[in-house]
């Protein structure tokens, strides 16, 4: 597989010049950071939260866990819960399961972005697969979150 359709064209609409980073198959963020020779923290993952009001997209670098008092505090809502990777194919059906652009606007769904990640030069995300990370210059990459909130959502791994 290759870049998700939807993560390509929203960065066509964007005007967003990237590059592809192949790496060896990977499972999780952190593993395509390895994989690819990269810092985690230059890794931006999207996690999936849910509630009976929607989804939310929070995004935060690989390096890190999320606060989900942070989110909590944030949105108002309560009651995130992770959405369960079963639930993924329905929403993401040009991406591999498991490989979820952090890219949530491009899918209509509210995102936060942790503002640690706008502090990066460049930043690498997942390209909808398990082999590809989508390379992008850090300014453009938080130009593409001039919509969403900005704010402290994550934290170190224990």
């Amino acid at each position: 597989m290759t870049i998700a359709a939807r993560v390509s064209q929203y960065l066509h609409d964007q005007s967003v010049d990237y590059q592809l980073i192949q790496h060896p198959h990977s499972h999780t963020s952190r593993e395509s950071a390895h994989k690819a020779n990269v810092r985690e923290d230059q890794v931006a993952k999207a996690i999936l939260l849910k509630d009976d009001e929607g989804y939310v997209m929070a995004v935060i670098p690989a390096s890190s866990s999320l606060d989900l008092r942070a989110v909590h505090d944030e949105t108002g809502r309560n009651h995130l819960e992770m959405v369960p990777e079963s639930e993924l194919g329905g929403l993401f059906p040009d991406c591999e399961l498991g490989a979820l652009p952090p890219l949530g606007q491009a899918y209509g769904i509210t995102t936060l972005l942790d503002s640690s990640l706008s502090h990066c030069d460049t930043v690498y995300f997942e390209a909808g697969d398990h082999e590809e990370l989508v390379e992008i210059a850090g300014s453009r990459f938080t130009r593409l979150f001039s919509g969403s909130r900005s704010c402290d959502l994550s934290k170190d791994w224990p």
